[in-house]
């Protein structure tokens, strides 16, 4: 007669010590390749003859130009505005998104209006900022 030898079900089996090891340096590795590609992203698309078209109590329109290096459409590439006063201080800032056509350039006038500090006109914007946004942890 055949004897079986079952497997015991209650019976702990520990994890080999390389395993946890193996996912740290797969998670950071992930990381730095990320980071490695929104590094690359911000010189496909080029930013340009950014300006302050027009400032009131309520809202800032920003006029820039944007330039597609790539042979890629983008339908919705987020974007972040921010508008500074002279102390270096963020009056508003905005994420938005807009859609450039592959090796096309384009003029955008997006409004900011949720201010974060009163201004009374042009004359109290030192800078605005356009640059790709790009949602993560770092």
């Amino acid at each position: 007669m055949k004897s079986i030898d079952r497997i015991d079900i209650n019976k702990r089996w520990p994890i080999p010590n390389w395993i946890p090891m193996l996912l740290l340096v797969a998670a950071v590795s992930g990381l730095v390749i990320s980071r490695c590609s929104h590094k690359a992203q911000d010189d496909y698309l080029v930013f340009s003859e950014i300006s302050v078209k027009a400032a009131t109590l309520a809202n800032i329109d920003v006029n820039f130009t944007i330039f597609n290096r790539t042979k890629i459409d983008y339908e919705k590439k987020p974007i972040w505005i921010r508008a500074f006063d002279h102390d270096n201080e963020e009056i508003a800032s905005k994420i938005t998104t807009i859609a450039i056509g592959a090796g096309e350039r384009k003029r955008y006038i997006k409004v900011l209006s949720k201010l974060q500090i009163p201004i009374k006109g042009v004359d109290d914007i030192s800078r605005v900022t356009v640059e790709m946004y790009h949602a993560g942890i770092f």
